[in-house]
């Protein structure tokens, strides 16, 4: 078990995602409760493993371009770019629903619509190389602009289309997409709306960003060691958790 990791980085995030996996699985978490460990130990380790992944993104843009946005939004981002991974997931799997129930083929385009992904496209020109004659020649290369601005606009599309598409609210509720939930990620993704264009200085944001991610990682280093000998001995039972706790002490 590795204990002088200080920020975010492979270690961190297998430790954070062990602590998901096991509080997703109801079997795996009663193998934890079975043998004293509690539910909000893997609550604190899951929690703050996600705020050091958000200060790690909020140190990495105030060093980049001075500042992209304050933490708070930097944070708030962060959570709804999982609620909207996790959504998008379920639509996937509903998709499929839909057309086993023998959905009508208006209703399925609609899906693969919002399931495309429809960020800004950029095209920019790049050296590709010379041609059979040996003068120089330029192409032009389309990739996804995956700004935060994009993203958050593609979410506010996506939900609204969402919401509209009422033959598929049933197969959504029945995975827990109901829209009440759908309601809530669009209006996260509004409410960021502007301010993802707020600077801070880099310097302080730099600084602060760095400060709060060791402080942090430093509790999450505390929380993991406080718990992992519970975890290690409900790995001895289960191999399930045995190999997170292998991925955990293997990430570099």
């Amino acid at each position: 078990m590795a204990t002088s990791v200080k920020s975010y980085g492979s270690i961190v995030a297998a430790r954070t995602r062990a602590a998901e996996q096991i509080l997703g699985s109801k079997s795996l978490l009663n193998l934890y409760e079975e043998v004293g460990g509690l539910r909000d130990d893997l609550l604190t380790i899951r929690d703050l493993g996600m705020r050091a992944e958000a200060l790690s993104q909020a140190q990495s843009a105030a060093q980049a371009v001075g500042g992209a946005a304050t933490l708070g939004v930097l944070e708030a981002f962060a959570a709804l770019q999982r609620e909207y991974s996790a959504v998008m997931a379920i639509v996937q799997a509903v998709r499929r629903d839909l057309q086993v129930a023998g959905a009508d083929t208006e209703v399925l385009v609609a899906v693969d619509r919002i399931l495309v992904n429809e960020a800004e496209v950029a095209v920019r020109t790049v050296d590709g190389g010379v041609d059979a004659e040996g003068k120089p020649v330029q192409k032009k290369v389309r990739r996804i602009r995956a700004s935060q601005e994009a993203l958050r606009a593609e979410i506010v599309r996506d939900t609204t289309a969402l919401l509209a598409l009422k033959p598929a609210h049933a197969a959504l509720a029945k995975r827990r997409v109901d829209a009440k939930r759908l309601g809530k990620l669009k209006g996260a993704a509004e409410a960021l709306a502007g301010k993802l264009a707020e600077r801070a200085t880099a310097k302080g944001a730099a600084k602060g960003a760095t400060a709060g991610e060791r402080q942090v990682v430093a509790e999450l280093r505390r929380a993991w060691g406080a718990h992992y000998r519970i975890l290690a001995a409900v790995g001895r039972r289960d191999q399930r958790i045995a190999a997170l706790l292998a991925e955990a002490a293997r990430a570099r």
